[in-house]
């Protein structure tokens, strides 16, 4: 499907104007909603989400959403930032749903990006997985346990609960302390640039945790 590129910004009247015919059911304002903001809510999908697919999947769900609950939209408020608040929402529920699907997605890409480059660069990302492991290994006991499980074993707070006999708001705690500490720590010890796909995925989880 081409998606025809609309301009972002519309006036408070216009926008009032499109929020109230999309209300009464015109098809046509749904339309032009479709088209002016899927671009951009595309690009708040792929930003935490990594995958094509699941962020196409994630603007369809938004915009069937819309759609359903038409009747219920507010014209006053801002129409974009109204679509925006619920992608990233709606993003973050993906994310406790598929964390597992996107990290191996994260990590097909960086072996691909690896193996298409020379052994000197294949020999930096090792540098870099070595260097998280060692920030790893500063984490209280209990909190790189917690984080192992998180990330690399694909439990919810619920089940890392259950597993370690401590509760679900200290896994929390523990999860959110662990990806500042590690966030800072590769800040200092890594190239950023370099490291940044692998923190891009670890820190999304930190908006919900």
């Amino acid at each position: 499907m081409r998606i025809r590129k609309l301009p972002l910004r519309l006036g408070q009247d216009a926008e009032k104007d499109i929020t109230l015919r999309l209300k009464a059911g015109d098809e046509n304002a749904f339309e032009e909603i479709f088209f002016r903001y899927y671009k951009h809510l595309f690009a708040i999908g792929i930003k935490f989400l990594k995958d094509p697919e699941l962020a196409e999947d994630a603007v369809q769900d938004i915009f069937l959403k819309l759609w359903d609950h038409r009747e219920a939209l507010n014209e006053t408020y801002a129409l974009k930032n109204f679509l925006s608040i619920a992608m990233k929402n709606h993003v973050l529920n993906v994310i406790r749903n598929h964390h597992q699907s996107i990290w191996e997605y994260l990590s097909a890409e960086i072996e691909e990006a690896v193996g298409e480059e020379t052994t000197g660069n294949s020999f930096q990302f090792q540098e870099y997985s070595a260097i998280l492991e060692q920030g790893m290994q500063k984490l209280p006991p209990q909190r790189e346990k917690v984080f192992r499980l998180r990330v690399f074993n694909g439990l919810d707070n619920e089940q890392v609960a259950r597993q370690l006999s401590i509760s679900v708001n200290t896994v929390k705690s523990q999860f959110t302390q662990a990806t500042r500490f590690l966030k800072d720590y590769l800040s200092k010890h890594a190239d950023l640039e370099g490291i940044l796909p692998i923190l891009l995925y670890f820190f999304s989880f930190t908006i919900f945790s």
